[in-house]
């Protein structure tokens, strides 16, 4: 360790890997004592100027400020405070254009700049007996300094004795094009920089203290020699870029290499600006907070480029505003040529960290050409890295890769896009990659929280839930040797004394019950009771209402009558069909009701009989020929038994169904002409009523007898059993249908006597079928039925084709539906004649 401090003190240099020399384009650049730029007439002063957080915001819109007041504050050294750089009053804090590439709006004062400029009330200097470590570092804090070379870290921070310091050195190789705050700060104020660097050294207490300046700035070495004490070194470097750079720095002055993930303090180090310790100076003998800074003008547009204080805040348009020459609209660039960045809007505010700003007339966009792979960038990076490989993996955002080729060791100095002959912009790529990665790293960060915390919360409610599992243990353990000690001692169970007092307690209380297992449970039979009654007097009020608002005592009983229907059980078809029946008041739509009813009796009744095999040849002849007419004819004999609101497929029969339709409308038109509200009408209705039943219980009498006796006899054949099954079904169902039809019955016209004349023929053959036993044992007189039924068929097909509408041309008739319509014509007819004869007798 002496030897190694002894060769520093010495003069040894030391030289590291790569760098560039470009122009330095300073020649021009005045760097006499700088002067004050001209007031601006507003301030953007943003709260966070440095790496770390931002502190609490101590004013509003609407104060006054004056020069050197606190706009924040905090107790923690890593969110130095801001200060307002001027008098004035504040407008608003809100987000304003930020000093970066992007322009990423950041929460700023915003101040209106007043004519009579006052100073705040500042700290009052340090004296030699308070200038302690801890004073110093509390003062440097509060007076708002960070770093003014570059990053920006928070001053007060980072000279927080931590360990012994082998090194201090004080940051003067100004190497970038361009710039040269740091000189003009070093020509015009060496003793004030000195005094701070004794002030670092009074905190972090080095070995060695060295002051590093470029070989290419005689004058400040030289003020710097004449103001230093004999403890601090000024040491003159070779002109190289990036010698400004920390790590490049410390491997020149001491030979040692700072690697990757490693901080210069772990070698026992420290580096910092000299406007920083000129700074550090003005804060603790005069208690003056950082408010303003030296800023290089320089470009080609710029008249006389030199050095310049200005406020910190002041937008960039209000610096160059005055110093160009003529008017442009030149971007600016914010920095040096090799690492600063173009800003989009001359809008964005001077900063602790501007150290420059270079107007230059814009020049073309020159296309990147491919790479050639000459290795050039790899000779020029200061670091060792590859930019070739990384620009790759860069432009392929293959981060993983670019992350184990050091891409975050990369400082961005631009030496390697300086020699690309490519003219490729490598440094842009590496920016967006490391902003990738640092992205990447964020989230894994706090995914890594998220599942500490979720392991810890597991870890939780798995210890919960051993503690309450012990605690059970303990507790069952307890009440077991309690009731073993009872069992010793004769005494009762305290938990079954208690379970029987709950018990007991139920048992005697009014609400609640015993049910089978032997559970007490709530009592609501109460409750059940008085819903009860509370849905009958419901029920009530609403029948008494139905009661009173219907007008029509018929319509009344109707519903009366469908009612009691319901509370009997009977089905709910039956009881729709008996509800529209009941209140329809025109005949037509009963007897279409009463059809339907004896076309479902007779599908029935056929389904019984045909399931039953046929003894007789002929008999099973005629019936499978039935049945395939009553496939074909399906569809349109359902439309003929449903009635009236569909149409038939046979024109014939719906020609034929329309006029008795016709006819029924004028008959009742003609008998009933008012409605059932007329009494004497209602009187008629009633008689005619009771007339019809008595008419229908004598028929059904004697109509069974003539047909039972017939059955009995001739059910030695199923076929002849078959037909008087169905005449029976078909008789009962057309009772009442055919009485309420009987006055429109009478209106026919002369081609429905005919059709019912001719089927009359039908009916003869199988009322003599039917009374006739022993005809239906021999198969000569089964064949002569069979052709009589043929016979009546075919007349009956050709009536149906007589009576077609002449507008329409006649189809061809289903003989299924045919002989259907004809069975019930002629049984119609049958049964008024047999009533006449029972009346005569």
């Amino acid at each position: 360790m002496v030897a190694w401090l002894d060769k520093i003190k010495q003069g040894f240099t030391w030289n590291y890997q790569g760098g560039v020399h470009p122009e330095t384009n300073k020649q021009d650049i005045n760097c006499n004592k700088p002067e004050l730029i001209n007031l601006p007439k507003e301030l953007s002063i943003p709260v966070q100027q440095h790496i770390g957080s931002a502190g609490k915001l101590l004013v509003e819109v609407g104060d006054k400020v004056l020069r050197g007041q606190a706009l924040t504050e905090s107790q923690f050294f890593q969110a130095p405070p801001v200060h307002a750089s001027l008098s004035g009053e504040i407008i608003a804090i809100e987000p304003r254009v930020s000093a970066h590439a992007s322009a990423i709006p950041e929460l700023s004062v915003v101040i209106r700049v007043d004519e009579q400029q006052q100073d705040a009330q500042w700290p009052s200097p340090l004296s030699d007996e308070d200038l302690s470590p801890e004073a110093i570092c509390q003062r440097v804090h509060l007076s708002g300094i960070s770093g003014m070379g570059g990053a920006g870290f928070p001053t007060a921070l980072k000279i927080t004795p931590h360990k012994p310091l082998d090194v201090l050195i004080i940051n003067g190789a100004e190497c970038e094009p361009y710039i040269s705050a740091d000189d003009c700060l070093m020509q015009n104020y060496a003793a004030e920089i000195i005094g701070g660097v004794a002030l670092l050294q009074k905190v972090l207490k080095p070995a060695l203290t060295i002051v590093a300046v470029e070989d290419d700035k005689p004058k400040a070495i030289k003020a710097l020699e004449v103001a230093s004490k004999q403890d601090i070194i000024i040491r003159s470097i070779p002109t190289k870029y990036p010698s400004g750079g920390e790590k490049q720095l410390i491997q020149v002055l001491t030979g040692k290499e700072v690697k990757a993930n490693q901080l210069p303090i772990d070698l026992g180090m420290l580096v910092q600006n000299v406007g920083t310790a000129y700074a550090v100076h003005r804060a603790v003998t005069l208690g003056e907070p950082l408010m303003s800074r030296i800023v290089t003008l320089a470009g080609d547009l710029v008249t006389s480029p030199s050095n310049y204080w200005v406020p910190i805040g002041t937008a960039v348009r209000d610096v160059i505003s005055k110093k160009l020459q003529g008017e442009h609209n030149a971007p600016t660039i914010m920095g040096g040529s090799m690492m600063g960045f173009m800003l989009p809007s001359n809008q964005a505010p001077v900063v602790k960290t501007t150290n420059c700003l270079i107007v230059n007339n814009p020049m073309a966009a020159e296309n990147e050409s491919p790479c050639i792979r000459c290795g050039e960038c790899a000779q020029a990076c200061p670091m060792g890295l590859l930019p070739q490989q990384l620009f790759w993996y860069a432009k392929g955002d293959e981060l993983n890769k670019a992350r184990d080729f050091n891409i975050m060791d990369c400082i961005e100095c631009g030496a390697c896009a300086f020699v690309c002959p490519s003219e490729i912009s490598l440094v842009q790529h590496y920016r967006t990659a490391k902003a990738k990665i640092r992205s990447e790293d964020l989230a894994q960060k706090e995914a890594d929280i998220a599942k500490q915390r979720f392991d810890a919360r597991q870890a939780r409610l798995e210890k919960d839930k051993l503690e309450r599992k012990a605690k059970h243990q303990q507790a069952a353990l307890r009440r077991q040797a309690q009731a073993e000690d009872s069992a010793k001692q004769n005494k009762p169970d305290p938990v079954a004394a208690a379970l029987a007092r709950v018990k007991n307690k139920q048992a005697g209380s009014p609400a609640a019950k015993q049910d089978e297992t032997g559970e007490w449970v709530p009592d609501n039979q109460a409750a059940i009771a008085a819903r009860e009654a509370r849905k009958a007097e419901r029920r009530a009020k609403k029948q008494d209402d139905e009661s009173k608002t219907s007008p029509n005592p018929a319509v009344a009983a109707a519903i009366a009558r469908a009612k009691a229907k319901k509370q009997q059980g009977e089905e709910s078809e039956t009881t729709a069909v008996e509800g529209e029946t009941s209140k329809s008041s025109n005949p037509a739509v009963a007897a279409a009701i009463a059809r339907a009813k004896a076309k479902k009796q007779t599908d029935n009744s056929e389904t019984l009989s045909e399931s039953k095999p046929s003894q007789n040849p002929a008999v099973a002849a005629a019936i499978a020929r039935a049945k395939a007419k009553k496939q074909q004819g399906k569809d349109s004999e359902t439309t003929v038994t449903d009635g009236e609101n569909s149409k038939s497929s046979n024109p014939a029969v719906a020609a034929a169904i329309a006029r008795a339709k016709a006819k029924k409308a004028e008959a009742q038109q003609q008998t009933e002409p008012t409605p059932a509200t007329n009494p004497a009408v209602a009187a008629a209705v009633a008689r005619v009523k009771a007339k019809k039943q008595a008419s229908q219980e004598a028929s059904t009498d004697q109509t069974g007898d003539s047909l039972n006796k017939p059955a009995a006899k001739s059910s030695a054949n199923p076929a002849v059993a078959a037909a008087i099954a169905r005449a029976k079904a078909k008789k009962a169902a057309l009772a009442e249908s055919e009485e309420v039809n009987e006055s429109a019955s009478k209106t026919n016209n002369k081609d429905d006597e005919a059709f019912e004349s001719t089927s009359t023929g039908d009916e003869a053959v199988q009322q003599n079928t039917l009374s006739d036993g022993s005809a239906s044992a021999s198969d000569s007189k089964a064949k002569a039925i069979a052709a009589a039924v043929a016979k009546a068929k075919a007349q009956k097909a050709n009536i149906a084709d007589t009576n077609s509408s002449p507008e329409k041309p006649a189809k061809k008739v289903n003989p299924a539906v045919a002989a259907a319509v004809a069975r019930a014509k002629a049984k119609k007819l049958a049964e008024q004649q047999r009533e006449e004869k029972d009346t005569n007798e």
